[in-house]
């Protein structure tokens, strides 16, 4: 044996040692895609992950069983703390309060009531009729 034989068994080898770490790296994602959302089926779909190495339609079914949340039981409920519940419902709060408010700007700005500045809206400055291209105020809506 050359040199050239002995360095195409390495090649060999290293392409067959590549493609079983592949093959084992796929098999295991629906398992740990399953354990780290919290699945009541975790292991489960671990196990089709692995049969799913020779029965590939029961891999892509492990898959998708992976993200599925089921809609009644202890699987169905999202692990969050009372901290970030209260943190969530005040972030909440504070949206709507601020979305609240511009939706008044923005009624009032489409009404054409003067702005905190006083004066009239910047729309209404310019006289013209409807063939006439007028600029519109940035916050206007258009509809």
């Amino acid at each position: 044996m050359g040199v050239l034989d002995i360095v195409s068994f390495l090649i060999l080898a290293i392409l067959i040692v590549g493609a079983l770490s592949l093959i084992l790296i796929i098999a295991a994602i629906p398992g740990v895609l399953a354990k780290k959302r919290r699945s009541p089926w975790a292991e489960a779909i671990n196990v089709a992950g692995w049969i799913g190495v020779l029965l590939p339609p029961i891999w892509m079914l492990a898959l998708i069983a992976a993200f599925v949340r089921p809609p009644v039981g202890e699987g169905a409920q999202i692990a969050i703390s009372q901290d970030e519940t209260t943190e969530l419902a005040m972030t909440i709060a504070n949206i709507s309060e601020r979305l609240a408010i511009l939706q008044n700007n923005i009624h009032a700005l489409n009404s054409g009531v003067a702005g905190p500045g006083g004066g009239v809206h910047p729309s209404k400055e310019i006289v013209g009729g409807p063939s006439e291209s007028r600029p519109r105020h940035p916050w206007t809506c258009q509809l």
